[in-house]
């Protein structure tokens, strides 16, 4: 009888351990399986937020993904407006100039007077023989001419001597040298029925043979006036 009761106490508690073990492993995975889902919404909380945890990136800003939203504006100047301007006489680069024929006078003497038509005259005022001075590089200093030709303008208009050319060859056909110093070149115009003088220097060649022949233009529409005789 005895040994039938504790037979009965020991399963007793056999079971009831049992079954308490059985409350504490099910109570276990109950709380595993709410650990689980807690970290799965977490995890797809911060999927939808676009951080990472493990690598700290962030999604672009809404300003630098708006297609909408305007660049910065550029450092650099806008290039400069150009407006085409015409040749200040006419014509273009395509345009062909005619060739002038220009005309040759008769020789006169030194002391004679030259005529370049319209009224125009010219003469040779002054000629000196002089010892030259070299002044700008090219320019050679020795024995020279100093010659002084007015223009008188006969015709009812003024005239542009800013374009009159002096040159001076001797017998041989050799070019004396302009020279800078002590030359006064015509400039400017000179008005209807008035006279005008100019000034101009050259050293001669050192085989310089008479006679010289001075050559003297204005305009391409006026024949160039020459002079010819001793001039040294």
């Amino acid at each position: 009888m005895i040994r039938a009761a504790r037979l009965i106490v020991v399963v007793f508690v056999a079971g009831t351990l049992t079954w308490l073990a059985g409350c504490s492993s099910s109570n276990d995975t109950t709380q595993s399986s709410s650990s689980t889902s807690t970290s799965t919404v977490a995890s797809a909380d911060s999927s939808a937020t676009g951080t990472s945890s493990s690598s700290g990136a962030s999604l672009p800003s809404e300003a630098a993904t708006d297609p909408n939203t305007s660049a910065p504006a550029s450092s650099e100047a806008p290039p400069p407006v150009t407006t085409p301007v015409p040749a200040p006489g006419g014509g273009d680069v395509n345009q062909t100039v005619p060739e002038v024929a220009l005309t040759t006078n008769a020789p006169v003497e030194l002391t004679g007077t030259g005529d370049f038509g319209g009224g125009v005259t010219v003469a040779l005022t002054s000629i000196e023989s002089i010892t030259t001075t070299a002044q700008l590089p090219g320019e050679i200093a020795g024995p020279g001419v100093k010659v002084t030709v007015t223009v008188t303008n006969g015709s009812a208009d003024a005239v542009d001597l800013n374009s009159v050319i002096v040159d001076l060859q001797d017998a041989a056909g050799a070019p004396a040298i302009p020279m800078t110093s002590g030359s006064a070149p015509f400039t400017g115009s000179v008005a209807a029925g008035q006279s005008a003088a100019g000034t101009y220097v050259f050293t001669v060649p050192s085989t310089y043979t008479n006679p010289a022949t001075i050559s003297i233009s204005y305009s391409t529409a006026a024949p160039i006036v020459v002079f010819q005789g001793d001039a040294k």
